[in-house]
């Protein structure tokens, strides 16, 4: 397995890659997202990159055939800290084929080594299984979420 940054431009000609992907992930538990869904995070994704969003940083992991296995995206905001600036991990995929593995603690571990300032946040969904792997990845919840059009509930947590 092959992990490397990627360039914005590379991004954005990955999309339908990256929606193939992000549809095979998040299909089954705990996210069970409709294909739509795969198609928004990838645009929502692909939106940040278009704006310049600050300290957009990507990673991606591909096997020996050169396929895409996974990805982390992050970048510099406010959303999730209501306001100093934070470095966000905004996504975190792995290919159902490649889970249990390591691979997404490896791209987490590749985003995150190349100069993220502290603090760090993410927002996942509110199950055990999803804050169980940051709380052992060095995540601490700070805050419960609902977002709005949302029935299900997020945490919002911290790395420093």
């Amino acid at each position: 397995m092959t992990i490397r940054a990627l360039a914005a431009a590379e991004v954005t000609v990955a999309r339908d890659e990256l929606i193939a992907l992000c549809a095979q992930a998040f299909c089954g538990p705990p996210w069970h997202e409709p294909p739509r869904g795969a198609l928004r995070t990838v645009d929502r994704l692909l939106g940040r990159v278009s704006a310049g969003q600050p300290g957009f940083r990507c990673v991606a992991s591909y096997d020996p055939d050169g396929a895409l296995t996974g990805f982390a995206a992050g970048w510099r905001d406010t959303a999730l800290s209501g306001g100093p600036e934070a470095f966000e991990l905004g996504e975190l995929v792995v290919a159902p084929a490649h889970q249990g593995r390591g691979l997404g603690r490896a791209l987490h571990d590749t985003l995150l080594a190349e100069e993220a300032p502290a603090p760090r946040l993410l927002m996942t969904l509110d199950v055990p299984e999803l804050r169980g792997r940051y709380e052992r990845w060095g995540w601490r919840v700070v805050e419960h979420r609902r977002p709005e059009k949302d029935p299900r509930d997020f945490v919002v947590m911290r790395r420093n």
